[in-house]
């Protein structure tokens, strides 16, 4: 019970103190610089109370900004210390002094003038961290060993004591602690969720005021977001005119939901421009049917718009006559687009206008805030000391504190200033000097964001990337990409500065397509693109996409940059350059851009040519020399190089790069090879910028054996199988003998043909020399055999004409002349088997062990 009351009693506190709010005070209101606007601290402030750790914090609101804003500081007056501690805004940073020791803390987003900001600073004396948080997040961070405590009896806020340092804005809620907040402390600060008044510094201590406004906002409110709309009312214009001042002022024209809503803003006009010829009758509305009648689409967006129920009585009437939307006092009605009405233009918030191609060094004089002091009038006045008024007719460009005529805007219809317009300088604005005309553009773009010439906005990407994006199409007008400075020379290729002796890397790219191998010709032909990449310091470029097919320069660019040239060593065609009208040069985005042209008329975001590449490719048909080893031919894994140099001027000053590659697209497998690895080869003996392209093979032989080996080797078998025919039949076994000895020489001839011509032999040559050789020698015993049997023959014939004489004249010794003769018979006879079984042994012995030696040394 005693918890949910004590809740109940902190409930009741906080909303107590979000009722009666928070003191804000107000400095500056009309962003004239002065001395004496600020606010000096009543509480108790003491020299001997010295702090190391600290959370400072406040919450803030710019309107104007001078040299910079001092928004707090602490002194010790005594030594007239004021850097005690110190807390300091511009655009894009902030700065914390503590103990005399300065801190610029850059911010990712920049600061805008008129919304609420919640600013902390912290620092941990034990672990020397600065670091800074913006609306609850920290957004920077730093390590720095102050070595001092701070302490001062001064504290004021709004002025840093000089004229060129006061604050112009709102600020409340500035604390400081002698401890180091926890985020979560910090978080509820910036969220409102807590007052927490610093034990060192404390808001509600008490100030006392000089020159500036105090008044109490309720704490909730100080987180909320401002939508108390802005009105800009235009007389006399046409439906085009009103819809490019809106777009132009960053809104568009109103599109009513309702009838109350028009008799609001009727009874609005007549209230802001009481003494004004206001627009009693009609205003333009943002419809429009003009693409397809009566189909009523946003202009800014062509989107559909359903109003069917806001239309005024027996409207729309007008058919193809009036495609465009008014507004009057009964509702929406079409109208002709021609006729002249007023223009009515609604903000939630004052926007933030660049004024782009003045080179200021400050966003001060950059951003812009749009007011409207009088009934269709418009003025610009900046954050800083510069305004863009009309006067006498004329918009002029001017400088209030030295109240100085800065640049005079040409005449131009509509008579606006925002969009990109041509000026007349007084003095001098960048590097151009008076008199002198200048493009300069004023835009309520945010920065990723390009402003097309009429002042609408496009996203930043959509600039340059081939199609119309900008109504009026200038987004693909002057898409220049590089920058040649005026010493730019084409022949002299890219030095580092201080190291002239240094050589240019340059990386070479080569994607193969498709490989045709000729291996009678020793020659390999390619299809291939080279890619060559390199740095050129001497350039810049502009607005670079992250999609590289839209970094193309235009060819008579193209043409006036520095390339290297290729000299393609083992081929007819020596000479390549890379730069030609086939060649596609790519500038690569490899960074985050430098910054903005400050001198451009334009959202121009700058990248170095030092950390961007430069990349030129081209696709060749080339057929390469080729030395191949083809002693193991049809087993022989085999290589081709292509011999790449690098020229352009001294070659000594250009190097290949070791990130060099090479990428084969086609397919591993070819008609007689196998592709391997594809590596680049950098070798210490090659000359300056020389490599090689190493593309390996290994042959196919499987068309070989099928083709080559097993005929062969089926020949040689029938050519040994003759042998084993019967020895009688000597005609049949020399017929299959010859021929296959004649078909193997043809196949001889025949593979000998499809090859190169060389002064070696090949493995393929000594099979088929072996098979030839085998049938020779087959052929050989067959001879053999044939002549020992035909011996045989002749002395059996001779025994048989004697052996009728011997029974009848020599009978006396028939036994022992019996016994002569069967030994004779038995010598011839045994002699042709021992021959057949010697031919056949002996063959198929070599058969074997040459095939043995043949497979062993393939092997090995």
């Amino acid at each position: 019970m005693g918890r949910h009351l004590l809740l109940v009693l902190v409930l009741f506190f906080v909303l107590c103190a979000w009722a009666e709010g928070v003191q804000v005070f107000t400095f500056q209101e009309d962003g004239v610089a002065t001395e004496s606007s600020v606010a000096v601290y009543e509480g108790d402030v003491s020299l001997s109370r010295r702090i190391y750790s600290l959370t400072f914090c406040m919450r803030f609101k710019i309107f104007y900004l001078h040299q910079r804003g001092t928004i707090f500081f602490l002194q010790e007056t005594a030594k007239n210390r004021f850097w005690m501690l110190r807390g300091e805004v511009w655009v894009d940073k902030v700065r914390v002094t503590i103990a005399h020791t300065w801190h610029f803390m850059p911010l990712k987003n920049q600061l805008w003038a008129f919304r609420w900001y919640h600013l902390c600073f912290t620092y941990d004396h034990t672990s020397f961290l600065i670091e800074t948080f913006l609306d609850g997040k920290v957004v920077q961070n730093a390590t720095y060993d102050v070595g001092n405590p701070v302490y001062g009896d001064f504290i004021a806020v709004g002025n840093g004591q000089a004229i060129t340092e006061g604050y112009s804005g709102v600020i409340t809620q500035v604390n400081v602690w002698d401890r180091v907040l926890s985020d979560e402390e910090i978080l509820r600060l910036a969220q409102c969720q807590a007052d927490t008044q610093g034990n060192f510094v404390s808001w509600n201590a008490g100030w006392t005021l000089s020159n500036a406004a105090t008044e109490d906002v309720p704490l909730a409110k100080l987180c909320q977001e401002e939508t108390e709309n802005i009105y800009f009312w235009f007389p006399d214009t046409t439906d085009a005119v009103a819809e490019y001042v809106c777009e132009a002022l960053g809104t568009h024209l109103p599109i009513v939901t309702s009838l109350e809503e028009t008799e609001y803003l009727y009874e609005l006009v007549k209230t802001t421009w009481p003494e004004s010829d206001h627009c009693p009758v009609y205003y333009w509305n943002g419809l429009t049917d003009e693409e397809e009648e009566d189909v009523w689409v946003a202009s800014h967006d062509k989107n559909y718009v359903d109003n069917s129920s806001y239309w005024a009585p027996n409207e729309p009437n007008g058919g193809r006559y009036e495609n465009c939307g008014a507004i009057n006092y009964f509702g929406t009605i079409d109208d002709d687009c021609a006729w002249k009405r007023c223009a009515l233009c609604t903000f939630t918030q004052p926007q933030r206008f660049s004024f782009l191609g003045t080179c200021e060094p400050e966003l001060r004089n950059v951003y812009f805030v749009a007011y409207q002091e009088e009934y269709g009038g418009l003025i610009f006045r900046s954050y800083g000391s510069y305004h863009i008024t009309k006067r006498n007719g004329t918009w002029v460009y001017l400088d209030t504190v030295k109240d100085q005529d800065i640049a005079k805007m040409e005449p131009f219809n509509p008579d606006f200033p925002m969009g990109r317009r041509w000026w007349t300088l007084e003095r001098k604005v960048c590097d151009q000097e008076k008199p002198g005309r200048r493009m300069m553009l004023l835009t309520p773009c945010l920065f990723h964001h390009f402003t097309c010439d009429d002042g609408t906005c496009i996203p930043h990407h959509h600039r340059c990337d081939l199609k119309y994006d900008c109504r009026d199409r200038s987004d693909e007008m002057e898409c220049e990409l590089i920058s040649f400075p005026e010493d730019y020379h084409q022949h002299l290729p890219p030095r580092v500065p201080g190291k002239e002796d240094s050589k240019l890397p340059v990386v070479i790219k080569m994607t193969i397509k498709s490989i045709d191998v000729q291996t009678v010709k020793m020659s390999m032909k390619l299809s291939y693109e080279l890619e060559m990449n390199w740095y050129d310091n001497r350039l810049n470029y502009f607005n670079l996409k992250v999609n590289e097919s839209l970094n193309n320069p235009r060819l008579d660019t193209m043409m006036k940059l520095w390339s290297p040239l290729v000299k393609l060593l083992n081929t007819d065609t020596i000479d390549q350059s890379l730069l030609a009208e086939d060649a596609n040069t790519v500038v690569k985005r490899m960074t985050k851009p430098l910054g903005r042209d400050d001198g451009a008329a334009a959202e121009v975001d700058i990248y170095s040519g030092k950390v961007n590449p430069l990349s030129v490719s081209r696709k060749y048909s080339t057929v390469y020399a080729c030395q191949f080893d083809l002693t193991l031919y049809p087993f022989d894994s085999q290589h081709c190089d292509i011999h790449l140099q690098i020229v352009s001027g001294q070659v000594s000053f250009l190097e290949v790069h070791p990130n060099s590659s090479v990428t084969y697209l086609g397919s591993l497998i070819l008609n007689e090879y196998q592709i391997g690895e594809l590596q680049v080869l950098l070798e210490k003996d090659y000359d300056s910028g020389e490599t090689r392209v190493r593309i390996p093979m290994t042959r196919l032989y499987g068309n070989s054996i099928l083709t080559i080996y097993i005929p062969s080797l089926i020949l040689m078998i029938i050519s040994y199988l003759t042998l084993f025919f019967r020895t009688s039949i000597f005609d049949v076994r020399v017929m299959v003998a010859l021929t296959a000895l004649l078909v193997l020489a043809t196949l001889f001839a025949q593979a000998s043909s499809s090859l190169p011509q060389t002064s070696y032999f090949k493995m393929v040559d000594i099979w088929l020399l072996f098979c030839v050789g085998i049938t020779f020698l087959v052929i050989i015993f067959h001879i053999l055999i044939d002549n020992r049997l035909y011996s045989q023959d002749n002395q059996t014939k001779v025994h048989s004409f004697n052996e009728p004489f011997n029974i009848k004249f020599v009978g006396m010794k028939p036994p022992v002349q019996q016994q002569q003769q069967q030994r004779r018979r038995w010598v011839v006879s045994l002699s042709v088997e021992h021959l057949e079984l010697l031919a056949k042994a002996f063959t198929f012995l070599l058969i074997i062990a040459f095939i043995v030696g043949y497979l062993v040394y393939i092997l090995t």
